[in-house]
């Protein structure tokens, strides 16, 4: 029989999750954040003084004061990149020990489109994981801002770990037209709240069944760039009914079909504690009848006492599932809190199978071994 040591609290801590909202719309939609929910660690950066002088938030970065001069980088994404490279230090100081790094973001302007793909660069490189929650823009907002975002897209995923597209198409079909326009980016914003809150909740709360910052790690690392998110809510009697078809059916699972051809799927249950066995078994089945019998899941149920009559869900969902091409020592699982020091040494910077070069003193420039190729050496992951 051996005995069981109970961990010293001080050795283990919840992961740390920052969520930052770049440009005029993320730092909106995190104010919006911070106002449900003042729990969150919460940034909001912006070259635009007029925005974040109403945000409600205590936490801001002035980006490029001295480039803007505080006004917007109107469209520029050349400004917005200068603007964020311009305070990176400022950025750094708020990544310090952040586990994962959520970036809520607007896409197709320029603040957003220039900054995000600096940020997950510095967030990658102080370790931590990094998901983006990107909106992506109307039609009407033309073909020009349409390739902006998209561009925007190629450069963060060099970076993040995975990418969440919030469609505002997708989220106003046909039959709302008629509602007001403030409305219909409000409903981008809810999206990225519920979603944040919905891998908030996985995290934070206690579960009877095991989801952790493993499984997010784990998803983040193999979903090859790009995730999907839907998230239901519903109270009374047949509430699981309900959420198991708002799911087979949420707008941005394309109606349901993505979940037919799912390759990873992280679903996550938020209850009271009069919430039965039945109704998760419920959404349970109905969801599995829609996904591919060989598809990577991880489910897990959350206590809380504010749930009482009452059921959420949140569902990630990958399209595909591939190792990583570049898992760097310095991004493997584990809480900055739980992290040993390094210890000062020399860096490892030999690197196997050179060839003809074997045995030639490798070329050195800035204390980096310019024989390793750029992509081993910065971390950056491949596009495949």
């Amino acid at each position: 029989m051996t005995d069981h040591v109970k961990p010293d609290a001080q050795t283990i801590s919840a992961p740390r999750m920052l969520v930052m909202g770049v440009g005029s719309s993320g730092a909106r939609a995190v104010a919006e954040m911070h106002q449900q929910n003042p729990e969150f660690d919460m940034v909001a950066i912006d070259t635009d003084t007029k925005v974040l002088d109403s945000l409600a938030i205590d936490h801001v970065i002035h980006a490029g004061a001295t480039i803007t001069r505080g006004l917007s980088s109107g469209g520029d994404v050349e400004l917005g990149r200068q603007s964020v490279e311009k305070d990176s230090s400022s950025i750094r100081k708020q990544l310090r020990r952040v586990d994962l790094l959520v970036l809520v973001t607007g896409l197709g302007g320029g603040t957003g489109s220039g900054a995000v793909p600096v940020i997950t660069r510095i967030a990658r490189e102080a370790g931590a994981l990094v998901l983006t929650l990107a909106g992506m823009p109307f039609k009407f907002e033309g073909k020009k801002v349409a390739r902006i975002a998209d561009e925007s897209l190629k450069r963060i995923r060099t970076h993040a770990d995975a990418i969440i597209r919030i469609s505002n198409e997708r989220l106003v079909d046909r039959s709302d037209l008629d509602i007001p326009v403030e409305q219909a980016f409000e409903r981008s914003h809810q999206v990225m709240t519920d979603a944040i809150f919905g891998v908030w909740r996985m995290l934070a709360k206690n579960g009877v069944c095991g989801l952790d910052f493993a499984c997010i790690h784990t998803m983040l690392r193999n979903c090859d760039g790009f995730c999907h998110f839907a998230s239901a809510d519903s109270s009374g009697e047949k509430k699981a009914e309900i959420i198991a078809e708002e799911i087979m059916k949420h707008r941005l699972l394309n109606k349901g079909k993505m979940l037919g051809s799912a390759a990873g799927v992280v679903i996550g249950l938020t209850g009271g504690h009069d919430l039965k066995l039945s109704e998760i078994e419920l959404i349970m089945e109905r969801l599995r009848e829609k996904l591919p019998e060989d598809i990577w899941l991880n489910f897990g149920v959350a206590l809380d006492p504010g749930f009482k009559d009452r059921l959420s869900a949140v569902v990630l969902v990958a399209e595909q599932w591939k190792e990583p091409l570049v898992d760097s020592v310095n991004r493997q699982m584990g809480f900055f809190n739980n992290r040993a020091p390094l210890a000062q040494g020399e860096l490892p910077l030999e690197t196997e199978g050179k060839g003809r070069f074997t045995y030639v003193d490798p070329t050195i420039h800035n204390n980096q071994d310019l024989d390793v190729p750029a992509y081993i050496r910065r971390d950056i992951k491949l596009p495949r």
